[in-house]
């Protein structure tokens, strides 16, 4: 299904509720770290947001970080974000500010989640750490410790993949849930303002594709399961159908298109981000449990660790669920 959007980026209202006007970018110093500025830089820009370099000044650093000599002071981490808003200001003409925490601080995550609020930002942008960077959020890595401590949106960035242009395509993936449909007012928002169409994927499974609990029950009634499971598909269709008929009607709204497939939701949700070239995946989290608000756990790592594109993690406002 798709809808006509026929705003151009700069008339675009901005969506209730939505604030994206200053993104905060933590740098370690490394090479590794600044993998994440293109795609920062590209959302700041087609945002009007400002960028805010942040280093927190570490308590027993190491000697290297990311085989990188370590920032180990306030004075060095001062000169080195210097250079990189400079570079950042003279290449892009982004808005660009600095902030060193030259308290020495054993507990980086706690710390930069607290410069959220001190410095008022909307969102954090950080990479992930090589080719399973970003399988490892769920298991505890400094981002996804981050995630657990903030309120706001969470960029991740493989140091890997390439930056778009432009952001032509976001992809957000849902359940039916509305705490899964809480991605959708900031997906619309940045598509609003970056010119990007979205696309809304959501994935029933099979008999066969079921796991856990639900294929233990399938087991024993595959026949009445299937047809369960046929008439979800129905129903999916009608609740996004419903979804984006209600985004169309919305003010400066986007082109919007949905689709339901059928099958293994890791599988068919990597396929669906190749098949629809999304720039972005735009995702709902409960932050404790990392994506486990939407699907089991296996699942979420499987999904993050087969996607190439950006993920911009939504915390669930209201919910506060202990780790798993």
């Amino acid at each position: 299904m798709e809808r006509m959007k026929p705003m151009d980026a700069d008339d675009r209202p901005k969506v209730s509720g939505v604030t994206l006007d200053s993104i905060m970018v933590p740098l370690d110093g490394s090479r590794l770290a600044e993998s994440v500025l293109p795609m920062a830089g590209l959302l700041a820009g087609c945002l009007r947001a400002g960028l805010v370099l942040l280093h927190i000044v570490e308590e027993n650093p190491p000697h290297t970080v990311h085989g990188e000599p370590h920032l180990t002071s306030a004075t060095s981490a001062e000169e080195y974000l210097a250079g990189v808003a400079r570079r950042l200001v003279e290449t892009s003409g982004l808005s660009v500010t600095t902030h060193v925490h030259g308290t020495q601080e054993h507990d980086v995550a706690l710390s930069i989640g607290l410069h959220v609020a001190e410095l008022g930002a909307d969102m954090v942008a950080m990479c992930t750490h090589g080719r399973t960077g970003l399988r490892r959020v769920i298991s505890g890595s400094i981002a996804q410790q981050v995630l657990r401590r903030v309120q706001v949106p969470v960029l991740l960035v493989r140091p890997d993949t390439p930056t778009p242009a432009r952001l032509r395509t976001i992809m957000v993936p849902l359940d039916g849930s509305s705490d899964a449909e809480q991605a959708v007012p900031v997906a619309r928002h940045i598509a609003e303002r970056c010119g990007a169409s979205l696309h809304l994927v959501r994935v029933v499974p099979t008999v066969a594709t079921l796991t856990g609990d639900a294929a233990a029950a399938a087991r024993l009634a595959p026949i009445s399961t299937a047809a369960a499971l046929d008439a979800e598909e129905g129903q999916a269709g009608g609740y996004m159908d419903t979804l984006a008929g209600r985004l169309s009607a919305e003010p400066g709204h986007t082109l919007t298109r949905t689709e339901v497939r059928r099958g293994d939701v890791v599988q068919n949700l990597a396929e669906a981000a190749v098949q629809c070239q999304a720039d972005l995946i735009v995702i709902a989290t409960h932050g404790r449990a990392g994506l486990d608000a939407l699907w089991t756990g296996s699942v979420a790592a499987g999904l993050m660790g087969r996607v190439g594109q950006p993920l911009l993690l939504v915390r669930i406002a209201g919910h506060d669920h202990p780790q798993t």
